[in-house]
């Protein structure tokens, strides 16, 4: 036998090499990825803490401006008449007010006409310290009507509206817009106040990210960014504006993208409407993060050459025995099996060359074995082969009958056999299942249908053969026991259909009851054809079999089965079963032959899942045709 000429591409040294930089390199890159990867989310994770610190606090003071001006604003609406004139005690007494608190410095009363979005002004007063160390003049207070218009559709929906009225290089300024809605349906027009409230100082704390408070609508009412904050711009199309917006809860943190940046932000919706954002590029946030990573990187790849010349120094002392270990196996492959390996190593591979030595003088008979093996392997295939040439066909039809079957053999040859003779009008079906299965089995399983064979012929040469069942299993006991001299024995069930009679005679030797289904209109009933019979092979003279007849008609069906049917079992065990398979015929029985065993096997066979079957099965279904009986 040849042996193939391994080459060698990489030596283990190599190998060694390129595994130990390999396993230390993954190690490196593993440590540096996660020290990278807790480092980014501690830092994502601080950025957001921050932020959300940043927000809150903002917008608690936010919203303490917006709620003390809009409680002023109430207490002033409250102490007029709308549509009348503010008489002198009335502009005291709001003057009283404004003196009373710092927030707001200017507040103005007046009636809005909600079609046209012009104000008729009622009375504008002012505190008496309200310009007071403050770059504010009068007509800082005031709104434009297209602020007015924009305001108009908040004040009638939630009474409140907020506008941003600063101007650049003054201190940023807030118009709280206050509405008193049950007026909303007068003709007169909607009693508004306006509470003018400057925000000196305000945002002191947001340094670290760009900080914006908008209303519901987008627009900006202040912004650490001059450039958004003084153009007074509408962020309804921002990413984070629309997270926020978008979001169930009143406050949270996400990464998203904006014009191809990424940026980590926070959000708040503090109440009455407003939106509070701060944001970060992500860049920015991360610069820390990427000083890390490179200096872990640089790390690394000093790590990695540090690995490398250790691995060429240790790899060649570990693996000189290999090599003359690999020298061995080249003689080996070149024939010679007496080898003489001298390794004094006590490791591994002093044990190895131990084995391959021991391991070396035995190949030779493992080969022998091999060659015996593959030779009986080739000898059960043609057994096998030559088997199912003793089988009859799974579809046979004529004037008569039609008949459909199917054989399952648990190992290559099996045990079980079924077949068919017949003359003129008389048909003998039959059914066996040798004890086992495997080549003995099937040897027996050979014998027998010899027999039968003999038994045909005499039938078709004969025309007085006589066609009993019982005395054609005699005759297949005395074959059997010869055979097998009583080692082997062989249940054999044997049935002959008379078309002129009418009549179906059957002799039973061990073997299951075969069913027989008769037809009465459009049902059948069940009938099992029982007989006492001892087994074939069991002893060279038996008792003669009983024989017992039947009448049968157009329709009815004859079903004859092995035991590996009823007894194959699941993975858990458990056995299919008469009455299953009873149900499971019956249930098919109107739909022909061929459906029966189909229905059946896929039933089995789903039972039986993935697993090899525990004993061969055959199973034969005989219809009797319309035209299948003589009169």
């Amino acid at each position: 036998m040849e042996q193939q000429q391994i080459k060698v591409k990489f030596s283990v040294t190599t190998k060694l090499l390129i595994s130990v930089v390999l396993l230390l390199f993954t190690v490196i890159l593993f440590l540096n990825i996660s020290t990278i990867f807790l480092v980014t989310e501690d830092k994502r994770a601080y950025t957001y803490q921050a932020q959300s610190t940043e927000t809150i606090l903002i917008s608690r003071e936010f919203m303490n401006k917006v709620k003390r001006s809009l409680d002023l604003s109430r207490l002033a609406l409250g102490s007029i008449d709308p549509f009348k004139p503010v008489q002198p005690h009335q502009e005291t007494t709001i003057r009283a007010m404004l003196n009373n608190q710092s927030e707001v410095p200017f507040l103005q009363l007046g009636v809005l006409n909600t079609n046209t979005f012009e104000v008729k002004t009622l009375t504008h007063v002012r505190g008496n310290n309200w310009l007071k160390d403050s770059d504010l003049q009068e007509e800082d207070f005031k709104l434009t009507a297209e602020q007015i218009k924009i305001a108009t559709p908040q004040l009638l929906d939630h009474a409140y509206s907020f506008i941003n009225v600063s101007s650049v290089s003054k201190t940023p300024v807030i118009a709280v817009l206050l509405a008193d809605i049950k007026y909303k349906s007068n003709n007169a027009g909607l009693p508004i106040s306006v509470a003018y409230t400057p925000l000196n100082g305000f945002g002191m704390e947001g340094k670290g990210s760009n900080l914006t408070i908008t209303d519901r609508e987008g627009w900006v009412l202040f912004d650490n960014d001059p450039a958004a904050f003084f153009n007074k711009k509408n962020i309804s199309d921002d990413a984070l504006f629309g997270i926020a917006t978008a979001s169930k809860l009143t406050a949270g943190a996400q990464e998203y993208e904006s014009q191809q940046t990424s940026y980590l932000g926070s959000y708040v919706r503090p109440g009455f409407d407003l939106v509070v954002l701060t944001r970060i590029e992500k860049r920015k946030a991360m610069r820390a993060t990427y000083t890390l990573a490179e200096r872990y990187f640089l790390l690394g790849i000093m790590a990695t050459a540090g690995a490398i010349i250790f691995a060429i120094l240790f790899a060649k002392t570990m693996t000189a025995p290999l090599g003359r270990l690999y020298q061995a196996t080249k003689e080996v492959s070149e024939g010679n099996f007496n080898i003489e390996l001298k390794i004094n190593a006590r490791d591994e591979i002093g044990a190895l060359a131990g084995s391959f030595v021991t391991m070396s003088r035995k190949i030779k008979e493992l080969i022998q074995e091999s060659i015996r093996k593959v030779h009986l392997e080739n000898e059960l295939a043609i057994a096998s082969t030559v088997q199912q040439t003793l089988i009859p066909p799974p579809k046979y039809e004529n004037d008569f009958i039609s008949i459909y079957s199917q054989y399952k053999s648990a190992d290559q040859c099996g045990g079980d056999w079924w077949g068919f003779f017949g003359t003129q009008d008389k048909l003998c079906l039959m059914i066996a299942d040798a004890t086992g299965h495997g080549l003995p089995s099937a040897l027996i399983t050979a014998s027998a249908r010899s027999c039968v064979s003999v038994l045909h012929k005499l039938a078709q040469e004969d025309p007085e053969f006589s066609f009993s069942p019982g005395a054609m299993l005699s005759y297949a006991n005395r074959v059997v026991f010869d055979a097998a001299s009583g080692k082997i024995m062989m249940t054999f069930f044997t049935a002959v259909i008379d078309f002129t009679k009418k009549t179906l005679t059957y002799a039973n030797a061990g073997h299951n009851p075969a069913w027989l289904f008769k037809k009465e209109n459009d049902k059948y009933s069940l009938k099992s054809l029982m007989s006492v019979g001892q087994r074939l092979g069991e002893a060279l003279d038996v008792p003669g079999y009983e024989e017992k007849t039947v009448p049968i008609s157009p329709g009815d069906i004859l079903f004859l089965y092995t035991d590996g049917l009823l007894e194959g079992t699941n993975s858990a065990g458990e056995m299919y079963g008469k009455s299953r398979a009873r149900r499971t015929v019956e249930a098919s029985v109107g739909q022909g032959p061929e459906n029966i065993i189909n229905t059946l096997m896929k039933d089995f066979m789903s039972h039986n899942g993935t697993k090899a079957l525990d004993d061969d099965i055959s199973l034969a279904v005989a219809k009797i045709l319309p035209k299948g009986l003589i009169t």
